[in-house]
């Protein structure tokens, strides 16, 4: 499996350039990949998953603005992720799961960057996840992942139509409720569920962690689509002990 790894850092790269392309409603073909900065045409020893990053310190080589660590974090997340899939489940769902599995990472991306997700791999994806499972190619039911959908969507907007009558503020963004729908599409009830309490439980801890120790104000806004996506992932790896700890036979 270790053999994947330079194909996964290679994935990973290519995700980056998707996720910042597809938020600026750029074309995912051309051009070339630039600077965000100079503009100036990268060659392609420049464009080296991590090691590139790594030996250009960070930094553009033609204006010497420095390029965000989310290029070499969302590559080496890549690898995080993809190498347990290959490992841990059947093969039979491995191309569904690796699907499922870019969407979120291009999520991660753009959420982190602009707190912004792009529909193209949330709300669009969600009639591949129901056909998936009509297919036997996800295990769960193609009621299970239509039932996840609405159940999905329908829960963060009671519960951002609940926040906002009691604050008076957006508490959740629309993208959230998409991405939550487009979890349950490929994970079912219990998968969106899941991912619900587990990017509740991490995002309100890290939420208060960066509040009180690194932001200066304490009405900061933190992405909740990375958690959610997080919580979709550790699902997907491990829910055949989640579902024999729950539902022991």
């Amino acid at each position: 499996m270790l053999v994947a790894i330079p194909f996964l850092l290679c994935w990973g790269s290519f995700l980056n350039a998707l996720s910042y392309r597809l938020i600026r409603n750029k074309s995912i073909i051309t051009p070339r990949s630039q600077c965000p900065e100079c503009h100036h045409q990268l060659a392609w020893y420049d464009l080296i998953p991590v090691f590139s990053w790594i030996m250009l310190g960070g930094k553009c080589r033609y204006c010497h603005k420095p390029i965000s660590l989310l290029y070499p974090f969302i590559e080496l997340l890549t690898v995080g992720v993809m190498l347990p899939l290959l490992y841990l489940v059947p093969l039979h769902y491995i191309p569904a799961y690796f699907l499922f599995f870019s969407a979120l990472i291009v999520t991660i991306r753009s959420d982190l960057e602009s707190m912004l997700i792009s529909r193209f791999v949330t709300l669009f994806l969600i009639p591949c996840g129901v056909m998936l499972s009509f297919f036997n190619l996800l295990p769960i039911s193609y009621l299970d992942s239509m039932l996840g959908v609405l159940l999905g969507y329908g829960f963060l907007f009671g519960m951002a139509k609940l926040f906002k009558a009691l604050t008076g503020k957006e508490g959740m963004g629309q993208g959230d409720l998409e991405l939550l729908a487009f979890i349950g599409s490929f994970t079912g009830v219990f998968g969106c569920w899941f991912s619900v309490l587990v990017g509740s439980v991490f995002g309100s801890v890290i939420g208060v962690i960066y509040a009180l120790l690194i932001a200066k104000n304490r009405n900061v806004r933190i992405p909740f689509g990375p958690f959610l996506a997080f919580g979709a992932i550790v699902y997907v790896l491990f829910q055949d002990y989640f579902i024999s700890y729950l539902f022991p036979a």
